[in-house]
This record gives structure tokens, C-alpha cells and sequence, in this order.
């Protein structure tokens, strides 16, 4: 009878697999000294010199390295595991030792290219790729085209026209810029929470601690040079150091849409050619005393000793110039603080003497303090109201309330009480605002009896939120309709005569 027997392997005992990586680690060494392992083997029974190549039956096999499949049991034994290939150049443990990360340009600059002229090219497309100047009387901004043809910042309308005469003079909508810089903020912010709002056009960003998070760093920035410009319409310029005066000077070079990235250590090297005048810090006057001695770049100014710029600038300036003619600054990315007092305020065009009127302007902004306070999670104890009239009488008065709050129906009682006091002459109030002091973390817990409070505590925070989604205007108290008579609308409440004191 015949009988069909499978081949069968068995793993290996220990004493074998020992024997396997021994045999191996001899085969790696004589590889890295170029002679071959059968080749230096000595053996009194070998004098003939023919040896036996096949192994002995008894001897364990071996996978061949184009055998070798992870999911098999030599691989689970650890067997298969190629060992890295040392190059010729190897110099030993420190030649093998894992690389750090190098260090980023962490401070980036993001400036915004000509941000006025830009948000009217933006809101009327009639006026892209046209040179553009925004202001009354003196040039507040000018588009590039303007710019192109020799117009500048601060110089007065009649000398730009006379420069570019088929430029477009737009007196401004400054309701508009703060609303693009919001816009521009809140996807700085979606790369990393460190922002500065330096100005209204100008942020730092610090990206210290993200280099696992950004690999690409260049990328990175580049991807948010474009999405700002996707989302807003906006060309921003992005310059990158380890330090702001460093970062500002470089994001300022190439405009507009500029990049420049200033690696660690390079600093110097940056700065040596520029002109003295792209040193933040450093005007006009102080431009013009160096170029009389001499000093017209900033590599010659770093010749110049620190004792002698402080003798001819003050100990202060001295001292500012030397370190940022090195490129040395110690400032740090400020992240928002938390208000201490929280203002809003208008004038009112040719003022007026209706109540009524009042009466609904000082609610919006009491409204608009109270949503500002419910934000940052404050309470204020402290309301005043500030009155001036067209004949430039003030009066002003403050009232410590009973308890700490963020509700707006209970400030506007406590303005309106204000109101009423202050307002005693007959004449036009030219000027209206509503402030709050002495602030404390909402640590309001709800009221046990007093249920108008708990039903005001969730009705405020549903109008926070169809607000945020919606923006201000989808929902607002019935005096607000008569504001709406006298005032345009936008997104996030009403254009006041003073965009830039009410928000």
C-alpha cells in the first residue's frame, strides 16, 4: 500500500535560531570587510580543500532573503528584519544619530496690500486693475496703479492728481475695513491661536511649537497667503524671521503678494544691504542724521558703536537702533487680552434733541455692551454715560449697580436713569456713549426664585447665537426699527456716524 507522507517543517528550537543570528551578524561583518565568510574558513578536515557546499541534513533551514514574507514565522521571530545599509561616508554613532528638526522663522508678518484701496476694488469690481485713492483731503491709501505712478501715502489730492490724473478718489467706507480685518483675523487664527493685531492691516502670528503639526512650513504659509486671498479678495503680503522687526521688514520688500522667508542665523546677512530707512523705528529725521555722517545702509550702521547712537539718539532709541540693525528684538506675539472696561459710543450728525431717538441709540449700545461682556464671560458693577452737546458742553456720570451684570435690559435701565439726569438744556446732543467698569467673571449662578432672571439668562444667550450665525441684524428690539430709519444696515449691526468708536 502506498502511503503519500506531506513534508512537514518544524520551527527551530532556541539553540537554533541562536545559532541562525550568529551566522548572520558574521555574514553583515564580512560583507562590510569585503571578503567572503566561506572564504576565511579554516578546518583541519578541509586540507583538500573541497568542501561539502550543501548542508547537512540535521542543519536548520534558512529563508533566502527573496523568500522572506512578513506575514511568515521568521518574521515574527525577527529574522527577517533588514538591517540599514551603512553608506561609505559613515563616520559611527554620530553619523547614524537621528537629525533634529531644524528651527523655523516662528514670528510671521501678514500685511495686507494697500487695504483700504483693496476693500474698494473688492466692493466695486469696477474699480480693480484702476488707480484707486481713498481719503478726504490727503491720500489715506492708494492702490498699486496709483502707486506705480509715484503717488504715496499722507501726500495731499492735489499733488496725486497731479501725478496720476485718471486716478479714482473714493472718500471711504471705513465700516467696511474694520469688517475685512475681522475677516482676515479669524483665518489667521484658524493656523494658530498666537495672533497680534498690530494694526488694522498688519498681524503677527507666532508658529513656535507647530512644526510637527506644519512639516512643510513654506507650504504652510503659502496656503494661507491663498486662502485669504480665496476668501476675502485680498493680497496680503508674508515675511517670515525669528523676530518681529526682522519678519516686518521682510514681508514689506516684495509688495504686493510678497513672500520672503529669513532662515535662523541669517538675520545679518538680511539686513546688511537695506537702506537704513527699512529699520522700524528709524523716520525721516533719524534717516537724514545718519546719511550726514555717512550711514546709508544698515551694515554700516551696525559699524557704528552703541555708545555713539546712544549719545546722539538718547539712551533709549541708542539702544533700540543698535539691536535692530542686528536683527535682534525681544518683543513677543501679544495674544488679545481681556478688556478691563468695555465703551461704545457715536456722534450724531448735526445732533439732535428727540428722546426717542436717544432713547434707541442708547439702547443699541447698551446692547452692544452687553453682548461684548457676555463674550469675553464678564460682568460689569460700574455703568456710565457720557453726553456732549453741539456747543461742546460734556457731562458725564457714573452708577455703581447693585449687582455685577452683562444683561443689556438691565444696563439700559441703568443708562436711561443716567440719561435723564444729564440731559437738562435744551440745546442738540452732538454725541452719545454708554461704558461699563469694573469688571468680573460671570460666575452668576441661576437664580432659585427669581425666574425673570433665568428666563433673560437663556433668552440672551439664544440671541448671541442666532446672531453669530445669522449676523446682528436678524434679530433686535422694536426701537431698533426706528434706528434703521436714519442708519444703513450691515451684516454686524448698524453704520453709525463713527464706525470707529461703535461696534
Amino acid at each position: 500500500m502506498d502511503v503519500c507522507v506531506e513534508n512537514v517543517f518544524i520551527t527551530p528550537p532556541i539553540e537554533a535560531i541562536n545559532v541562525i543570528q550568529a551566522t548572520a551578524e558574521e555574514k553583515d561583518r564580512a560583507a562590510s570587510s569585503g571578503t567572503h565568510p566561506e572564504h576565511r574558513e579554516t578546518s583541519g578536515s578541509c586540507s583538500g580543500g573541497s568542501s561539502d557546499p550543501s548542508p547537512k541534513p540535521d542543519a536548520p533551514r534558512t529563508e533566502p532573503a527573496a523568500e522572506k514574507n512578513p506575514w511568515s514565522a521568521w518574521s515574527w521571530l525577527g529574522l527577517c528584519k533588514t538591517r540599514p545599509e551603512k553608506s561609505l561616508s559613515c563616520r559611527g554613532a554620530a553619523c547614524c544619530a537621528p537629525t533634529k528638526t531644524a528651527p523655523i522663522p516662528n514670528i510671521v508678518h501678514v500685511d495686507v496690500d494697500a487695504f483700504f484701496a483693496s476693500v474698494e476694488q473688492v466692493l466695486n469690481p469696477n474699480l480693480r486693475s484702476k488707480p484707486v485713492l481713498v481719503g478726504r483731503g490727503c491720500v489715506a491709501s492708494a492702490s498699486y496703479e496709483a502707486k506705480s505712478h509715484g503717488v504715496k501715502t499722507a501726500m495731499g489730492f492735489r499733488e496725486a492728481l497731479r501725478v496720476c490724473p485718471q486716478a479714482i478718489v473714493v472718500p471711504g467706507q471705513y465700516e467696511h475695513y474694520a469688517d475685512f480685518a475681522e475677516r482676515v483675523r479669524r483665518i489667521l487664527e484658524t493656523y494658530t491661536p498666537a495672533v497680534e493685531t498690530a494694526a488694522l492691516d498688519d498681524f503677527y502670528l507666532d508658529f513656535a511649537g507647530t512644526e510637527r503639526l506644519y512639516p512643510d512650513y513654506e507650504a504652510t504659509l503659502r496656503h494661507l497667503q491663498a486662502e485669504i486671498r480665496a476668501r476675502t479678495g485680498l493680497s496680503v503680503s508674508v515675511g517670515a524671521a525669528r523676530t518681529k522687526v526682522v519678519a516686518s521688514i521682510a514681508s514689506r520688500l516684495e509688495r504686493p503678494r510678497g513672500f520672503r522667508m529669513i532662515a535662523p542665523g541669517e538675520e545679518e546677512t538680511f539686513l546688511t544691504p537695506l537702506p537704513v530707512e527699512k529699520l522700524h523705528g528709524i523716520g525721516h529725521v533719524h534717516a537724514g542724521a545718519l546719511a550726514e555722517r555717512g550711514i546709508a545702509t544698515i551694515g554700516q550702521l551696525r559699524q557704528v558703536p552703541k555708545p555713539a547712537l546712544q549719545a546722539a539718539f538718547g539712551d533709549v532709541i541708542g539702544q533700540q537702533i543698535w539691536e535692530r540693525a542686528r536683527g535682534l528684538d525681544g518683543r513677543e506675539v501679544l495674544l488679545p487680552s481681556t478688556p478691563k472696561s468695555v465703551s461704545r459710543e457715536t456722534t450724531i450728525e448735526g445732533g439732535t434733541i428727540d428722546t426717542e431717538f436717544l432713547g434707541a441709540l442708547i439702547e443699541y449700545l447698551s446692547e452692544r455692551i452687553g453682548s461684548t461682556l457676555r463674550e469675553y464671560g464678564k460682568q460689569a458693577r460700574t455703568i456710565g454715560l457720557r453726553i456732549r452737546y453741539v456747543d461742546h458742553f460734556s457731562a458725564h456720570q457714573t452708577v455703581r449697580l447693585s449687582k455685577p451684570t452683562n444683561d443689556e435690559r438691565e444696563l439700559l435701565a441703568a443708562a436711561k436713569d443716567l440719561f435723564a439726569k444729564l440731559f437738562t438744556r435744551r440745546v442738540a446732543v452732538r454725541l452719545a456713549g454708554v461704558s461699563v467698569h469694573n469688571l468680573e467673571t460671570d460666575k452668576r449662578q441661576h437664580e432659585l426664585f427669581d425666574t425673570n432672571a433665568n428666563r433673560r439668562w437663556y433668552l440672551n444667550r439664544g440671541l448671541d447665537s442666532v446672531r453669530g450665525r445669522y449676523g446682528w441684524n436678524a434679530v433686535f428690539y422694536g426701537k431698533g426699527l426706528e434706528l434703521r430709519e436714519h442708519y444703513a444696515t450691515k451684516p454686524n449691526g448698524l453704520v453709525l456716524s463713527t464706525p470707529c468708536l461703535s461696534r
